[in-house]
């Protein structure tokens, strides 16, 4: 594998071996898709020492002109590395998988192999994706019922449809107060039903009379 040792001078005139800084036999050539763990380690050292700099670039121009690839492919890398490891690299050369089906798989990894109840299964896709589908099912079987969203808080009405509403309560009691009055023409009612008829009226009155006193109309 060719070596990257091109020297190379920063704005304030600093030497820099861009080979000593990303790893001594590491090559970015074209992007295959795939990078062994020593290069994203290597990637991330040269973004975490800011080599960028030294040559008067951001990262995202530094990466095209001197990794070969874009920054959002180099930070991929570097985050693939830091959320499962160098084994990441070594089992995905030959095994091509998404990180997120690679995230439910890797607990049953084990040299090279998937590891499913005592079953040894080979690393490779139809395998893979086979775990990874138990593993969705098996989650979604434990998972609890989602819990109820909490009803919409109901709306303020506007004080003109409050007024309509009120003037067809109005309404209601009014046509309420005639029937007790047609019921007790028809029938003799008996002296409680006349007393609580009167008291209800009498509420009422007094209750409205109140009610304008507060508000001023009356």
């Amino acid at each position: 594998m060719k070596k990257v040792t091109t020297g190379l001078a920063s704005r304030d005139g600093v030497s820099f071996e861009l080979g000593k800084v990303l790893g001594q036999g590491i090559a970015f050539g074209t992007i295959a898709g795939r990078r062994s763990a020593a290069q994203a380690a290597a990637i991330r050292q040269a973004r975490n020492e800011k080599v960028h700099e030294h040559f008067d670039l951001t990262w995202k121009e530094f990466c095209p002109k001197h990794l070969r690839m874009s920054g959002t492919q180099a930070d991929t890398f570097i985050r693939l590395l830091e959320e499962f490891g160098p084994h990441y690299f070594e089992h995905t050369q030959s095994v091509r998988i998404s990180a997120d089906t690679y995230r439910l798989v890797a607990p049953f990894i084990q040299d090279k192999a998937l590891y499913v109840e005592g079953e040894m299964l080979e690393l490779n896709s139809a395998n893979v994706q086979k775990v990874a589908q138990s593993v969705r099912g098996s989650r979604k079987a434990l998972m609890p019922p989602a819990e109820p969203a909490p009803p919409e808080p109901a709306a303020t009405p506007a004080p003109s449809d409050r007024l309509a509403a009120l003037d067809r309560s109005v309404t209601e009691i009014v046509a309420e107060f005639r029937e007790a009055a047609k019921a007790r023409r028809e029938v003799k009612p008996s002296l409680l039903y006349e007393s609580e008829l009167r008291g209800t009226l009498s509420r009422l009155r007094a209750e409205l009379k109140l009610v304008g006193l507060e508000i001023g109309v009356v």
